[in-house]
């Protein structure tokens, strides 16, 4: 009998009181926890236990959405905020299960197929080591550029040949969280410069590559929500197997530097998840 895992339990909450890690994200929601830490909680533990994976399935992503390291916890909260987005978003969808190979997070059977990858640009090593310190961190959009490009050419490859190995597009997802997310700073913009623009940075990426979604999630009003103005998806005009056009219509899309859509109900700066 496989035991049920339950998440943010009494044992786990005595271990978070006395997490000497001053970058875990544990010491903001264990600060707060009468209010919207313990709100923050509760939201994760509904979407936890309502995420379509049996119980075996989900010893890992327990593990990882407890961890009191930020990058891990992140990871598997992207993924069940995503999960919720697509839900929103009336998308048919349900999680792929973790097995050896690498597989995608998400599998989507309607309106239309595709399969989904989420991942996190967290701050960098670098600017986290600034932050500790109390330094300034000068904003540099080729930087964290850079890094985007290394999720999309070496570090999803095999993910994104998942979908085009069975003839469908393939989307990456990625979550940004640099030093410079949530300051209005329209790094959207300048990455679709980079993608249609002069460089056409889209010809030097995979054709499994049918879209890349760029996301700025916060916890705003003791609920999660999606950006609809710093957001946006970009669609492959050189994909081997294209993601239809429009297919995210809640955020900005790009199908060229200069032929964009603005967000539906865009007077709404936020999804709420």
């Amino acid at each position: 009998m496989v035991k049920k895992n339950t998440i943010f339990d009494e044992f786990w909450v005595t271990r978070a009181r006395s997490c000497d890690d001053k970058s875990s994200w544990v010491k903001d929601v264990m600060t707060d926890l009468e209010t919207t830490g313990g709100l923050y909680l509760s939201i994760l533990k509904v979407w936890f236990n309502s995420f379509p994976l049996q119980a075996k399935q989900k010893h890992k992503f327990k593990s990882d959405i407890e961890s009191f390291k930020t990058e891990e916890h992140l990871g598997a909260l992207n993924e069940l905020a995503w999960w919720y987005f697509l839900q929103r978003e009336k998308f048919q969808a349900e999680p792929i299960p973790a097995t050896k190979g690498s597989t995608p997070d998400f599998s989507v059977s309607a309106p239309f197929e595709f399969y989904v990858e989420v991942s996190t640009l967290n701050v960098s090593q670098q600017d986290k080591k600034k932050i500790q310190k109390n330094s300034s961190i000068q904003l540099n959009h080729d930087e964290t550029l850079r890094r985007v490009l290394g999720k999309l050419t070496t570090e999803k490859q095999k993910q994104l040949a998942y979908a085009s190995g069975r003839k469908k597009p393939g989307v990456l997802v990625l979550f940004d969280y640099t030093a410079w997310s949530g300051f209005g700073i329209e790094f959207y913009r300048y990455l679709a410069k980079y993608l249609f623009g002069e460089q056409c940075g889209f010809l030097s990426l995979s054709q499994d590559l049918s879209a890349l979604v760029f996301i700025e999630r916060q916890f705003l009003d003791c609920k999660f929500a999606i950006s609809r103005i710093r957001s946006a998806a970009y669609y492959n005009p050189y994909a081997k197997y294209p993601l239809t056009m429009g297919s995210f219509a809640s955020i900005n899309q790009f199908w060229s530097q200069l032929v964009h859509s603005e967000p539906a109900s865009a007077q709404e700066a936020w999804v709420y998840l």
